[in-house]
């Protein structure tokens, strides 16, 4: 992970602290760093970072949990799909998922970092996997699910620290 200067730090931390429960991508934009450095400021056991080389391990344990929400947030769009992320297969140098309403195309190469998010965003605790680039950017995140009372879905919260715990051990599937 990119370790921030101390000024981009201390930007990071004002906006948190003005902020505490915003978007990680406002969060960098105000700040002028990038999301990887917004996750390198988080209070601890906020964030855990993994090496982008689990990427087909971590898409394949997340096909099995259920209803997710994947988000892409480009800062002035902001895409969201709920459903079943798709079993994905590498061809022609893509991870394609070929799902309704997930579908696409994305280079797994360009994933360089994973990172386990648990934190409140807006007034909600939630739990994320979000998948970073070389260059500290946000590619896509998948949200955990929510029960019909709103609630985090304990068998998902269960599956999210389980695969967090075995990639931040180096374990592979």
């Amino acid at each position: 992970m990119m370790t921030p200067t101390p000024d981009t730090a201390a930007a990071i931390g004002a906006v948190l602290a003005d902020h505490p429960g915003a978007a990680l991508e406002d969060v960098a934009q105000k700040a002028g760093a990038s999301v990887a450095a917004v996750l390198a400021c988080l209070p601890d056991g906020e964030a855990t970072l993994v090496p982008g080389a689990a990427f087909e391990d971590a898409m394949a344990e997340i096909a099995r949990w259920g209803e997710i929400t994947l988000v892409v947030n480009t800062g002035d769009v902001i895409f969201e799909a709920k459903g079943q992320l798709p079993e994905g297969q590498v061809a022609q140098g893509f991870f394609n998922l070929h799902g309704k309403p997930i579908g696409g195309h994305i280079r797994a190469g360009a994933c360089a970092q994973m990172a386990f998010v648990a934190r409140p965003l807006f007034g909600m605790e939630t739990r994320s996997v979000q998948f970073l680039d070389a260059q500290g950017g946000c590619l896509f995140k998948v949200y955990l699910g929510r029960d019909e009372t709103r609630a985090l879905i304990p068998a998902q919260v269960a599956a999210f620290e389980a695969l967090r715990d075995r990639l931040a051990d180096g374990v592979a599937a």
